[in-house]
């Protein structure tokens, strides 16, 4: 039995990572192997050694390029980020390094979305590609288009001009040719399609402040201002992309969230796809008649 890749994507607040809780949750109930695909998943779970270790460093490598030029107390955060997460792991990593002060580096932010690019070539081909292949379900809740694509529209809005805007352009046009791809596509993707002004709101009820590069405080003009036109912009590319791969798309407007996950679950469950690879763990599970003998 063949197992099947799920994704999902949408901009920073709208409420990925509640959904795909829900979907282990429903899945794991049918007897279905569900497993993280996403780099804190992968760092958090898998053990020592290829390919946990190289996903790993891959992606602390992209966190201090991404903060390289701010400091945490007085200190560069690019040479803290290794101790950053020995000592707070890969769940609290951005909440302590989003503390950090100071200007970023354009270079440096488009460089760790082409790392993070390699980071999830590897998840899909070492991680994700065995769970399928042994019929399990690889789940991603931050589909690799939506952070790489948005590290290069902020690098864009930096003032340093440091990489020329049509280097920029083009780059970003090649990433996202590249998460077409269909080995970089999942079986089923699904776009939560949330209204930036209500994830403002989650966002701050949630942590009380902003999340490094979620608005252009990296371009020296942070805010709710700033958030709103950022991630609207991002919300009309990741709907623009996940219409031409014919992903699901769940609209996330004021209703209470349960309602929105429920409806995101249904909407998963009930996809072609996922319905055959239930049924087949379900037969597969089922007791199988025994044969009688004649003595």
């Amino acid at each position: 039995m063949s197992g099947i890749s799920i994704a999902l994507m949408g901009i920073d607040g709208s409420g990925k990572t509640t959904l795909a809780r829900a979907l282990r949750k429903e899945l794991t109930k049918h007897g279905v192997e569900v497993v993280d695909v996403s780099w804190a998943g992968v760092v958090g779970s898998l053990p020592a050694g290829f390919p946990r270790t190289s996903i790993e460093q891959l992606g602390v490598q992209g966190w201090g390029l991404f903060y390289a030029g701010r400091t945490i107390d007085g200190r560069p955060v690019d040479e803290l980020v290794p101790q950053l997460f020995s000592d707070f792991g890969a769940s609290d990593l951005p909440r302590r390094i989003g503390e950090a002060k100071g200007h970023a580096r354009q270079p440096a932010v488009v460089t760790s979305a082409l790392v993070e690019l390699a980071g999830h070539f590897l998840l899909q081909s070492a991680v994700a590609a065995p769970v399928v292949g042994r019929g399990g379900v690889a789940l991603n809740d931050g589909f690799g288009l939506k952070n790489v694509l948005k590290c290069l529209r902020l690098a864009e809005q930096m003032p340093s001009g440091e990489v020329p805007a049509g280097t920029l352009r083009n780059l970003a046009e090649q990433v996202t040719a590249m998460f077409s791809d269909p080995f970089l596509q999942p079986d089923v993707g699904l776009l939560l399609d949330a209204d930036p002004r209500l994830s403002y709101e989650w966002r701050m009820t949630q942590n009380g402040r902003l999340g490094a590069g979620e608005d252009l405080g990296f371009a020296g003009r942070p805010g709710r201002d700033t958030y709103l036109s950022f991630q609207g912009a991002m919300a009309s590319e990741y709907r623009s992309a996940a219409e031409r791969w014919g992903w699901l798309v769940l609209g996330v407007d004021g209703r209470p969230q349960a309602e929105t996950v429920e409806e995101g679950v249904r909407a998963v469950l009930g996809h072609d796809k996922v319905r055959s690879l239930l049924s087949d763990a379900q037969t597969a599970s089922a007791p199988q008649p025994t044969v009688g003998t004649t003595p």
